[in-house]
């Protein structure tokens, strides 16, 4: 991580303490979640989208934009509005309007990791935010909790068993048409629903009817469901079986030849 960030923030350990908390009665209220960066993951646009009431496609559509990363690895960023202000196009004057949907670093703000793989936690106590000159105190653990973290932990570990897998590490990247299945897989799952239900899919792969009812009903096994595609797909993971059965034992025995 560069230095020079680095030091411009306060390091944490999981039993380190700090101050902060945001409300409305702060003259500084609403004015963080102007002209920044907020890049989204899976799950993030899963709850976003769910809470403004849109379809997955429409929300991509009208609320970010999509980029590709280094190895090909689509990203998505939140679209902030073209005022003045560039401010976020959920932001009311009295706070945010999607707050129970709001995303992972919303909800983790002022605090975030120190790195994908690094342990520890960072925290730039800005003079301009009156929010660290408030009393409460908190530990990582405790934040959390409060900001209802934890869940957003839990399906976002398996977006980074996807991105920061060892595929990656050894120089692969991903063309446009396995990064556009990534895309659809795991933001657009309206449109990998239709996939799903709508083409052969279960007449090729061998998924069992409890599980096709799970992700027909519930979009988090949804997404979960994506998650193990595409490992199948990208890395010949054993997360998904073919219906037939000679050409599955051939990527058994491929797999274990690698």
């Amino acid at each position: 991580m560069n230095e020079e960030y680095t030091e411009k923030h306060r390091r944490l350990s999981l039993d380190d303490r700090f101050k902060f908390s945001c409300h409305k009665g702060l003259t500084c209220f609403n004015t963080c979640c102007n002209d920044i960066n907020i890049f989204l993951t899976p799950y993030d646009v899963l709850r976003m989208r769910r809470g403004a009431g849109l379809s997955s496609g429409e929300f991509l559509k009208r609320y970010t934009i999509a980029l590709l990363g280094d190895e090909g690895l689509p990203l998505v960023v939140l679209k902030m509005m073209e005022d003045e202000d560039k401010s976020c196009p959920f932001v009311m004057p009295d706070g945010c309007g999607i707050y129970q949907d709001r995303p992972w670093s919303c909800r983790m703000y002022p605090i975030f990791p120190a790195s994908p793989k690094e342990e520890g936690f960072l925290i730039e106590e800005k003079p301009s935010c009156l929010g660290f000159k408030e009393g409460k105190q908190w530990t990582i653990e405790e934040w959390k909790r409060d900001q209802g973290i934890n869940i957003y932990d839990k399906m976002n570990e398996s977006y980074k068993e996807v991105t920061l897998h060892d595929y990656f590490e050894k120089g692969n990247k991903l063309d446009s048409g396995r990064a556009k299945m990534l895309y659809n897989a795991c933001y657009d799952m309206d449109e990998f629903k239709r996939f799903i239900f709508e083409t052969r899919f279960f007449d090729i792969y061998d998924v069992e009817n409890g599980v096709i009812e799970k992700i027909k009903e519930d979009e988090e096994e949804l997404l979960s469901f994506g998650y193990g595609w595409i490992r199948f797909n990208l890395f010949s993971e054993d997360t998904l079986k073919l219906k037939d059965k000679t050409l599955d034992r051939l990527l058994q025995s491929k797999r274990g030849k690698d």
